[in-house]
């Protein structure tokens, strides 16, 4: 999911009560990623349950795929 910030709230904790999630609602891991430095954009990983319901909200855009990658060819 994508959502616009200001750099001073890109944090988990400010994520979590803005979109009212629960410790177990967000990778923690994963953060809030800045991907667009210019617009304020920053994304989050939530499970597809999650992922529906935040998409009924203006604030908030997604979900967007998150494809598992692997390698190509033989692994040394």
């Amino acid at each position: 999911m994508t959502l616009q910030l200001n750099p001073g709230q890109a944090s988990i904790e400010y994520v979590k009560r803005k979109l009212n999630l629960s410790d177990g609602q967000i990778d923690k891991d994963f953060g809030v990623q800045n991907i667009d430095p210019q617009r304020h954009l920053y994304a989050i990983l939530v499970e597809a349950g999650i992922a529906e319901r935040l998409s009924r909200r203006p604030d908030v855009a997604g979900p967007y795929a998150n494809p598992k990658i692997e390698p190509f060819g033989p692994v040394h």
